[in-house]
């Protein structure tokens, strides 16, 4: 909660998808009850509207750092929410499960770190370059699916300009209310009919 309440939006968002996620290495995910109880407990006001900002942001589905620091980035430019880890098909059968996808524009967006390319756990026995060759084909088999694929690294989530570009070039356009300040909350106790 420390951290959440302290940090940018990208590096809180971060941190609640993990402690939220499946993924986790070590014990259980927190649930989205835990963590509105947990902020119901702070004194500060504005460390409980923080902490439920970030939590409505959240997603448990995301995996990795960089995919929840680049959804938050996404979110701050006024960009339209993309749909998390959607599986994709064609006549040959399953293609990929992709990070990001925004269906009303046909746009897929990924988000590689270099451990995908360099880490050998990651590579789960090939190569590099074999790697990169399993990556091109897949996305070719995407693209003629009809759609675009836009691909970002670290240095397009901590350059949030850069991000915009590449996703403007896409086609990914800038909400017409684009979110200002934090995203409107109702704290527990304040519910209305």
């Amino acid at each position: 909660m420390d951290c959440v309440v302290r940090l940018e939006l990208p590096e809180s968002v971060a941190i609640m998808d993990a402690a939220l996620g499946n993924g986790r290495k070590e014990g259980e995910g927190l649930t989205r009850v835990d963590v509105q109880h947990a902020a119901a407990g702070l004194a500060s006001a504005a460390k409980r509207r923080r902490i439920l900002e970030v939590l409505e942001l959240a997603d448990a589905a995301s995996e990795s750092a960089g995919e929840s620091r680049s959804r938050a980035l996404i979110h701050v430019l006024g960009l339209p929410a993309p749909v998390l880890q959607r599986s994709f098909y064609d006549h040959e059968g399953f293609i990929a499960r992709t990070d990001f996808f925004w269906p009303d524009y046909g746009v897929i967006g990924e988000f590689d770190g270099d451990a995908k390319y360099l880490d050998d756990d990651l590579l789960d026995g090939r190569s590099t370059r074999e790697t990169v060759l399993a990556e091109k084909k897949r996305e070719d088999r995407l693209r003629a699916l009809g759609y675009k694929v836009v691909r970002w690294d670290w240095k397009a989530v901590t350059d949030p300009e850069l991000l915009r570009r590449k996703l403007e070039r896409a086609g990914i356009t800038t909400q017409e209310s684009p979110p200002l300040g934090l995203i409107p909350v109702v704290l527990p106790g304040e519910w209305t009919t």
